[in-house]
């Protein structure tokens, strides 16, 4: 039986994040430890009560404490990042595409076509429709070698890439109600809602409508089905 191939990010990003975003936030907490004594020493700065706070404390134990509440922020921060990874697990009988303690498991026999297209990963099936658009960061080259020696199709670009048209409000060849999600997916764009977006991209995907977006204008395909 042939072993399943795991691509993950490289070693130094992994075990790297959980050193230098703590540094990053105690050097954070000096440096607001630092400002906010001067700052609260202006009688005409404003917020004076919140520098006040931030500046309360004799040090050394006032800076300590400063210190220690930016590392803590950053190892949350670490944290966070540890959850938004991609690890991608490509075997012959199916692909699962894992991110913190979530795992997507897509048969192999779906899977028409992998390609990988402004860093995100993203699965076709036999009808052009998206099985899986995840961001990776993950090499490129581990990814398109895995594909392979488990016999998928990978391709250098989309196969569709020629498919997508503009949308315009109101496009005629699409539903009333699909003009209408439409429309709310440019406006969460538009305010930089990327999770309300994601969702709506979902539920036009499940109107056999797949979305390309390009300098916050959307464009869209019609699978085969």
């Amino acid at each position: 039986m042939t072993t399943a191939t795991t691509i993950r990010p490289p070693a130094l990003v992994r075990r790297g994040s959980w050193i230098y975003c703590p540094l990053l936030g105690a050097t954070a907490g000096f440096l607001l430890r630092v400002a906010a004594a001067w700052v609260a020493g202006l009688p005409w700065a404003p917020f004076q009560g919140v520098f006040e706070l931030a500046a309360s404390g004799a040090d050394p134990w006032g800076m300590l404490v400063a210190i220690a509440l930016g590392a803590l922020i950053g190892l949350g921060f670490a944290g966070l990042l540890a959850q938004e990874r991609l690890t991608v697990v490509v075997g012959p009988e199916q692909v699962v595409l894992a991110t913190g303690r979530n795992a997507h498991e897509i048969p192999a026999a779906g899977v028409d076509a992998a390609f990988t297209e402004r860093g995100h990963l993203v699965l076709l099936d036999g009808t052009g429709a998206e099985l899986a658009r995840r961001k990776s960061g993950l090499d490129r080259s581990a990814l398109r070698d895995a594909f392979r020696e488990h016999g998928y199709r990978w391709r250098d670009a989309d196969p569709y890439a020629g498919h997508y048209k503009l949308w315009t409000e109101d496009a005629p060849e699409l539903s009333l109600r699909a003009n209408a999600l439409m429309a709310d997916r440019d406006r969460a764009l538009r305010r930089r809602d990327h999770k309300e977006a994601a969702l709506l991209r979902t539920q036009l995907a499940e109107r056999g409508i797949v979305l390309r977006d390009g300098h916050r204008k959307q464009y869209w395909r019609k699978t085969d089905s």
